[in-house]
């Protein structure tokens, strides 16, 4: 278990004990030991006010963040606290004395709030894909703004030898970032067609 402390200026009282995977924070235990690796809980979906940003677990590690509670003339060790790598038993937090261990009574855990990893990579994967589709549509606007000169000077038979070469080779462009889904890879690798100088 790594426990993040984010320190608050606060008259707050803080005790924490460590027993496997359940943290009792002020006499309220919390059991995280449902947290499968790649998965995050909301802070919110957390019964306790200290829990102040999302529990996750990471190559089997579980991670939380705690708020601090400190004096006015707190050390310097809590106001600029590091990482807890706890044992099991009292947690010594950094400016705070153990405090008194109250008899512990089950937290509240919104388990329906987890995010699980395949859901991370669904959402991962779903911003790839909104990404690449809106460089794809920037680059074809880029495109079309090219051509659309080009082929009105040569609809009208105004078009020169050079803007007709330019004009084949701003199609051949578009015509490849038009076929761009279909690459093997696609929109996880992408080679990019290279625009005309």
């Amino acid at each position: 278990m790594i426990i993040k402390l984010s320190p608050v200026r606060s008259d707050l009282q803080l005790a924490v004990f460590k027993t496997g995977e359940v943290l009792e924070i002020n006499g309220v235990g919390l059991d995280f030991s449902r947290l499968a690796d790649g998965e995050t809980l909301p802070a919110e979906a957390i019964g306790c006010e200290f829990v102040i940003a999302p529990v996750e677990r990471f190559n089997g590690d579980l991670v939380l963040t705690l708020m601090l509670p400190h004096a006015a003339d707190a050390p310097q060790a809590a106001r600029f606290p590091v990482n807890l790598y706890p044992a099991d038993g009292p947690v010594q937090l950094p400016g705070l004395d153990f405090g008194e261990r109250l008899t512990a009574i089950a937290g509240v855990i919104d388990w329906s709030q987890v995010v699980t990893a395949e859901a991370k990579a669904q959402a991962a994967a779903e911003q790839l894909l909104a990404v690449v589709t809106a460089d794809l549509a920037q680059r074809r606007a880029a495109a079309d703004a090219a051509i659309a000169p080009l082929q009105d000077a040569f609809d009208i038979g105004e078009a020169t030898p050079d803007d007709e070469a330019c004009l084949k080779l701003w199609k051949k462009y578009r015509v490849a970032l038009s076929r761009l889904t279909e690459q093997e890879g696609y929109p996880n690798e992408i080679d990019w067609p290279a625009p005309p100088a």
